[in-house]
């Protein structure tokens, strides 16, 4: 069976497939290194049929009437599209994983342990952060949220329309300084507690040059940045949860 004779309605649920397949392949949470790549496969394929029922009125008569260059053209497009929209996630995610290092070494909790999402080395502190925020994507049940923003983001940008890189790269520079904004707001005690213990430090240091300061107090500044997390790790999800929904939002 050649591409020109096959069913409309099995190239429309591919086509589909391409969107979703493409968002999930670069999501955060679903597309981790941990995870087989049969049981991404089978969630891609499973959120496609699911997602089909409710497009294929908007999708098939656009592939029944499109040529096979036109129907490569889409295909394209709807892969790009779905990158993109999990680009939107994996901004936020990247810039908590960022800034939680940067909370990690003002901290002095710094030494390198593996992750959850790559096979990168982090700060045990900004480790824990990013593992537990991934967590929460599926405990909270946001990654439902996921599926219907796809289903969404067929009204928003239909099958058969153009990809505008510079559209694209607008929402992405967005998004990324949204992510960056809000993980510097959720990690900001850290950073000020970094500042202010250092600053007593250096004071200390010049008072009494002849003790070793910062590796006594190390111990301390260690205790005091988890009492801190212990503190504000729920205040913390909850803020980057308020926001991280704005990543389905194609502006």
């Amino acid at each position: 069976m050649t591409l020109e004779n096959a069913p409309e309605a099995i190239l429309s649920v591919f086509v589909v497939f391409c969107r979703v397949g493409a968002c999930l392949m670069a999501m955060p949470g679903f597309s981790s290194p941990r995870v087989m790549v049969q049981v991404r496969l089978f969630i891609a394929i499973s959120a496609t049929l699911a997602i089909s029922p409710l497009i294929l009125v908007l999708v098939e008569p656009i592939i029944s009437a499109a040529s096979l260059d036109e129907l490569l053209r889409i295909i394209f497009v709807e892969l790009l599209i779905g990158f993109l929209i999990a680009a939107f996630g994996r901004a936020f995610f990247g810039m908590l994983q960022m800034m939680a290092g940067a909370a990690a070494n003002a901290s002095s909790f710094n030494q390198p342990a593996p992750i959850v999402e790559e096979f990168q080395q982090l700060p045990p502190m900004a480790g824990l952060i990013t593992l537990t925020a991934t967590a929460m994507l599926f405990i909270t049940g946001a990654h439902a949220d996921v599926f219907i923003g796809l289903a969404e983001s067929y009204q928003a940008i239909p099958v058969g329309g153009d990809f505008v890189p510079s559209a694209a790269v607008d929402q992405f520079s967005t998004k990324l300084m949204q992510g960056l904004l809000l993980a510097l707001r959720i990690t900001s005690p850290f950073l000020i507690y970094g500042i202010v213990v250092n600053l007593t430090l250096g004071l200390t240091n010049r008072l009494m040059p002849q003790m070793p300061v910062y590796f006594v107090a190390l111990p301390v500044v260690v205790m005091g940045g988890l009492f801190v997390l212990w503190q504000i790790i729920t205040e913390l999800l909850r803020l980057f949860y308020a926001g991280l929904g704005d990543w389905l939002i194609l502006q």
